[in-house]
């Protein structure tokens, strides 16, 4: 497999205006489950939608945490295989790969350690570039919680400190899991301009091809 990189961070650290400009105006192919790369993939698109507003929400009281996470294992086999498919383009990058569900899931208290085994068996990227924006800014980005949903936060509810609660430990769960790999940091709480830009510096030569 030709080698892919991961761009990750937490939620609102403006991943998806990076990924879209790296799609749309460097060429660069992107796996995501998010809708504008799901195109091909309903079936994941539904799942994505029933497992935020349905599966994770009724996490122990309707779903047990084992059913919830065989939902969520198809939609990051989907990360895999589309990896796989893309293995002869020289510019690919996965959104988060399983690194951010596998962490938010532990965080929030669904584990399956033979399940998180398998992700962390799967091929690993030639490098991770972090996008490192502070609670307080993501807090905002969500127009003060409005635009969250319940995997984004602690407690049943969207507050402020749950929210800030859940990205400070996301930081450190999240830099944890790629810590042996090459791992890039940047400043994400500067303009998405400036963020596009170091981005496309740390992709290196590759990023203008």
């Amino acid at each position: 497999m030709t080698g892919f990189w991961t761009l990750l961070g937490p939620d609102f650290s403006g991943k998806s205006t990076v990924l879209n400009r790296l799609h749309t105006e460097h060429d660069w192919h992107v796996v995501s489950y998010d809708d504008r790369y799901l195109e091909s993939a309903p079936l994941i698109r539904r799942l994505r939608e029933m497992w935020i507003a349905d599966a994770f929400a009724w996490s122990g009281r309707r779903y047990t945490p084992e059913l919830v996470l065989a939902v969520l294992h198809p939609i990051v086999l989907h990360l895999r295989d589309e990896l796989a498919r893309a293995a002869d383009l020289e510019r690919v990058v996965v959104d988060s790969y399983y690194y951010k569900l596998l962490s938010k899931c532990a965080l929030l208290g669904l584990e399956d350690s033979e399940m998180f085994a398998a992700w962390r068996s799967f091929p690993q990227p030639e490098g991770v570039i972090y996008l490192d924006v502070s609670p307080e800014t993501a807090w905002q980005r969500s127009e003060g919680g409005l635009r969250l949903n319940p995997f984004e936060h602690f407690g049943a509810r969207p507050t402020r400190d749950g929210f800030l609660r859940l990205q400070g430990e996301l930081r450190g769960a999240l830099l944890k899991e790629a810590s042996e790999l090459p791992l890039t940091v940047l400043d994400a709480d500067v303009p998405p301009g400036t963020v596009l830009d170091q981005v496309l510096a740390a992709l290196g030569p590759r990023a203008e091809r």
